[in-house]
């Protein structure tokens, strides 16, 4: 008697793969919509609430700071990390999503060092000192940056995983705390500085991107707590250096993309 098994799985695969890809389309296709619907609305209420002067700080200055650090910060890894199934048959998924987090968590520290350059040069540039509500509005937005790239390594991990909806929740979250925020603070507190209500408005921004992954990767255990922290010495020297290579490379790819866009703005 004949046996069709790799003839009869073919149809079911692919039916499998269609499903996926449309499931994958359906959350990133509704994470960019909604990121984008919320903020537009809030605008529309936002602008008859502010001058020409406040309104060019919050479209402009820093929305190019907070965009330029973390581009530089994550673009490169986000492309290379991106190109890793931990999922696909070989080793175990355990060990692949701990040299991916290995890789992963570096963008911390490059991102601390280029929120911290970027933090300098607005300073120098625009001559303020820290007593400036301006000056305290940059810092906090450097924060605010450094605490989204907390959850950068689970953002990347959550993506490999196809934790779509994942994604999906904790960025309109954010979004809309981030909206509400604004809103309180303006209506709430007229009489303070609109650079620090923007500031303030993006760290909780920030604290909710952070949160939201943190909180879901250790409360449901899907990965092992040992892996989601890979700094022991025996660990960090064991990494994927392709991988490392990799993301160096897509860095700097990044870093000139964002000179030739954004860097005369910077200038300006």
């Amino acid at each position: 008697m004949e046996t069709r098994t790799g003839e009869d799985d073919a149809p079911q695969m692919k039916g499998v793969g269609t499903n996926s890809f449309a499931r994958t389309f359906k959350y990133l296709m509704a994470a960019q919509f909604l990121s984008r619907l919320i903020p537009f609305i809030f605008n529309t209420w936002i602008v008859r609430n502010l001058n020409e002067r406040d309104y060019a700080l919050y479209t402009v200055q820093f929305h190019l700071l907070v965009t330029s650090i973390l581009f530089l910060s994550r673009e490169g890894f986000r492309r290379a990390c991106m190109r890793i199934d931990v999922q696909c048959n070989g080793a175990p998924v355990e060990e692949k999503v701990a040299k991916l987090l290995k890789v992963a968590w570096m963008t911390f520290p490059l991102g601390i060092f280029v929120t911290l350059a970027a933090c300098v040069f607005v300073l120098w540039s625009q001559n303020v000192s820290l007593p400036d509500p301006y000056a305290q509005s940059i810092l906090i937005h450097g924060f605010a940056c450094i605490l989204e790239l907390l959850a950068e390594p689970l953002y990347i991990l959550s993506q490999n995983l196809l934790l779509l909806k994942l994604r999906l929740v904790v960025e309109t979250m954010a979004t809309i705390l981030r909206c509400m925020t604004t809103h309180l603070l303006i209506t709430r507190q007229p009489n303070m500085e609109k650079a620090m209500v923007f500031a303030l408005s993006q760290a909780s921004f920030g604290a909710c991107m952070a949160l939201g992954y943190w909180v879901y990767f250790l409360l449901f255990r899907i990965i092992r707590w040992p892996d989601l922290f890979p700094f022991r010495l025996h660990n960090l020297l064991d990494f994927d250096k392709d991988l490392q290579h990799m993301c160096l490379v897509f860095t700097g790819q990044s870093v000139w993309k964002w000179f030739l866009q954004e860097g005369e703005k910077w200038f300006l």
